[in-house]
């Protein structure tokens, strides 16, 4: 395997791997959000029915602690997983990848072959590794205590 078809696949598993892990978290971001305003709604609702129906109160009130509950325990997850974040992140190096793609194609369809291999290379392990110290320096950020000092 020469080393542009080697940049070429390896640029496009980034990319697909990019946008699948931020449909992913797009997805369960989602999820959790919808799941937490059903919930919060849900435990309203409960606790009208409650205050009007006093035989069923004990029951009632039990289960508006089991949602009400719920729905801490989910914002913790998403509190602590960052779906939301890391959708957004993703997206962003995504996009610096498909951008080097698009400058990849458009230099090698003057030419037919892609001139400078070995600097689309280093291209790409510059957005990989700035990918990282992104997140990296993001967690750290809102997590002082996370630092080994």
């Amino acid at each position: 395997m020469s080393k542009e078809d080697n940049l070429k696949e390896e640029l496009q598993n980034q990319i697909s791997n990019f946008d699948r892990e931020s449909r992913k978290h797009k997805d369960l971001f989602r999820l959790l959000r919808y799941t937490t305003l059903v919930l919060t709604g849900s435990a309203t609702v409960l606790a009208s029915v409650a205050l009007t129906y006093a035989d069923i109160q004990s029951w009632l009130n039990m289960i508006i602690v089991v949602v009400t509950a719920s729905a801490g325990v989910i914002t913790s997850i998403e509190g602590l997983r960052k779906p939301a974040e890391l959708w957004i992140h993703e997206r962003n190096v995504l996009y610096e990848l498909k951008d080097l793609q698009r400058e990849i194609n458009y230099q090698a369809a003057a030419t037919g072959t892609i001139q400078d291999t070995d600097n689309y290379f280093q291209q790409l392990q510059q957005i990989l590794g700035s990918s990282k110290e992104k997140w990296t320096k993001q967690v750290l950020a809102k997590n002082p205590s996370n630092t080994n000092d």
